[in-house]
């Protein structure tokens, strides 16, 4: 591990946190019908210090957990002697195989075998492995950003996002913000903390887990450099009888995030206002191939001016957004207008979830780059899309911190396997058109053969 403080150091008692304020947070409710958690560990043992009573709840009420191991803490001993990291990398997947069955014996553990001390270079790969086990996830649980260990930050930064998008709670775990910390400390944030009161069962199965994590708690010799991790004193602190999680629920599961720029500009993008919106659809629209289509679906349908476009042009329109108010303000939008097609606008996020049916249309437009797996994206869009069907992606080109992924690479991933007969690039956003066939408007029409 390389934290940014002193494992060595004594560190704050526990006795300062039991007497202040954990002990009274909001408490949050555990996991219940149709809950399923993904835990992403930084290393093993962070699933059980941080998270193993919320594991074992799950267990009890019969709620399936996958939990991915990003590394095998090959580096926690890098001093020592006697063992190479590959040794240890051995020990404590045994390690984690024998603590997670007794938290969880149904549980799916995924080793990822990403470098201990080297996440922060690997995020986009442990988003896609976030994305590839998203399927029914209800919460996604890891370190806590702001643990002041950049493998810790570096499991919350990539699963943010992605949680984000998917309209998926996130719990943020804290473990060594218990050792440097004090309760007073500014650093840490009080009103998103919340506490996990856990049963007695839970707390003597999470006893039973940190015990099985040998390694970290005893010495692997008496030899210098195989010193214990984990001192009794820093133990002390999992063995209370609830646990802390920084929530970012309201952001994940409601679109807060979206929400407060709306809160803020009723048009936060200026896509009423801007002449280079009203001209970025009017040459999308100019695109289509097709002067009409059957059935059209557009994510991240935002307010609706393009959707109400589309509605013209197509017999039925499924408009999705992850914001309840972008939602709001598009049905407000289309309701009352006259003629075009059937439009359902829902609250929805991508990829995670995805309509039923085919479509001889799909709009990917400016929502693609926050899908942190364009792969996964494509593939949604290459179950649904019709055998005549036209794919049309439009994507802002610069620099942005809440895009995983860049225009380029979202065009890439799905435009794989079709043929694309436009392509438009301007120095501010990519738009491209895709077929299956790639005939041209002039060969569609009997101009040309």
């Amino acid at each position: 591990m390389r934290p940014s403080f002193d494992s060595d150091l004594a560190g704050t008692d526990e006795f300062a946190w039991t007497n202040s304020w954990p002990a009274t947070l909001p408490l949050l409710t555990a996991p219940g019908g149709g809950d399923r958690l993904l835990v992403v560990a930084a290393h093993p043992d962070d699933e059980t210090l941080g998270a193993g009573g919320l594991i074992a709840t799950a267990a009890a009420r019969g709620r399936p957990v996958t939990v991915l191991i990003a590394s095998d803490g090959e580096a926690s001993h890098p001093q020592s002697l006697t063992h190479s990291p590959e040794q240890l990398a051995r020990i404590r997947r045994r390690e984690v195989t024998d603590a997670l069955g007794r938290l969880h014996p149904g549980a799916e553990l995924i080793f990822l075998g990403l470098p201990d001390s080297g996440l922060a270079a690997h995020e986009r790969e442990l988003a896609i492995h976030i994305c590839g086990h998203l399927d029914g996830v209800t919460h996604v649980i890891t370190p806590w950003s702001g643990d002041r260990h950049t493998d810790h930050a570096a499991c919350a930064r990539a699963a943010a996002p992605i949680a984000a998008q998917a309209g998926i709670a996130h719990w943020q775990f804290p473990i060594w913000a218990w050792h440097w910390a004090a309760p007073e400390s500014p650093e840490l944030p009080r009103q998103r903390m919340r506490r996990f009161p856990l049963g007695t069962g839970a707390i003597e199965t999470k006893a039973a887990a940190i015990n099985a994590h040998v390694s970290q708690h005893r010495p692997l010799s008496d030899v210098r450099g195989d010193e214990a991790v984990l001192s009794d004193s820093m133990l002390m602190h999992f063995r209370r009888d609830y646990e802390v999680f920084v929530v970012d629920e309201p952001t994940a599961a409601d679109g807060a995030y979206f929400d407060a720029l709306y809160a803020e500009r009723p048009d936060p993008w200026g896509l009423d206002e801007r002449f280079y919106e009203r001209r970025k659809r009017e040459l999308l629209l100019a695109s289509l191939p097709r002067p009409r289509f059957r059935r059209a679906f557009e994510p991240g349908c935002a307010t609706g001016l393009l959707t109400i476009e589309l509605a013209q042009r197509c017999d039925e329109v499924v408009a999705w957004d992850g914001a309840p108010v972008a939602v709001e303000q598009a049905t407000a939008r289309l309701h009352g207008r006259s003629g075009g097609g059937l439009v359902t606008i829902q609250q929805r996020r991508i990829p995670a979830t995805w309509p039923d049916g085919l479509f001889d249309l799909i709009v990917v437009s400016e929502v693609g780059y926050y899908c942190a797996d364009p792969g996964q994206l494509r593939q949604r869009i290459a179950t649904s899309l019709a055998l005549d069907g036209v794919l049309v992606a439009c994507h802002w080109r610069h620099q942005a911190d809440d895009h995983p992924v860049t225009a380029a690479d979202v065009h890439a991933a799905i435009g794989a396997g079709l043929q694309r007969t436009v392509a438009h690039e301007e120095a501010d956003f990519l738009l491209d058109v895709w077929t299956r066939d790639g005939r041209s408007v002039a060969a569609i029409e009997g101009i040309v053969p």
